[in-house]
């Protein structure tokens, strides 16, 4: 999907679906780490999500803490994403939108961990720590750093860890579209 950089339309379509797929990630990812369920910001993405969800879930029960019903939603999104941008570009083969709906679903995940660890990053300097949208940033973030802090321990006050997983997801990312895109 090369496409031309100026095309606004495919920006807009990629875009819209990128922010419910990670709404639906994030909402998967909150369960699967045991996040605080009692955040106001939480219960809003439960809120926004459970209509698609709640209907799904007889289909498609938890297992453990995984959210079945929230994977198969964000997959679903991800492989019409694919197939919409690819449409508007002229179509692709079949064996395309398998291999580009796992490159985008491994990317948006990616991705998801990098801004939020940004994110974190970022609110820790400012020193709002207490504040719900940082809560949330942790709940989604302590599960990647904890185990990588355990090796890097803080250097003079600051904690190496956000800046380590960041580089290894930008180096997972080049090495896993190398691999898929050739």
């Amino acid at each position: 999907m090369s496409g031309s950089f100026g095309d606004p339309l495919a920006f807009l379509v990629r875009t819209l679906f990128e922010l419910v797929i990670f709404i639906v990630l994030v909402r998967y990812f909150l369960q699967a780490f045991r996040a605080n369920f009692f955040n106001p910001i939480v219960q809003t993405l439960v809120k926004i999500t459970d209509p698609v969800l709640n209907p799904l879930r007889p289909y498609m029960p938890r297992v453990g803490r995984h959210d079945l019903a929230s994977l198969l939603v964000a997959l679903v999104l991800i492989v019409l994403m694919v197939w919409v941008l690819g449409m508007m570009q002229g179509g692709m083969p079949i064996l395309t939108l398998v291999l580009m709906s796992i490159y985008f679903a491994f990317l948006l995940v990616t991705d998801l961990f990098f801004w939020t660890i940004l994110m974190r990053a970022v609110a820790s300097w400012v020193g709002n720590n207490r504040s719900p949208g940082v809560a949330l940033l942790e709940d989604l973030t302590d599960p990647l750093l904890q185990p990588v802090q355990k090796f890097l321990p803080p250097l003079g006050g600051f904690d190496l860890s956000p800046l380590a997983v960041l580089i290894v997801i930008q180096v997972l990312q080049m090495a896993v579209g190398n691999v898929l895109l050739g």
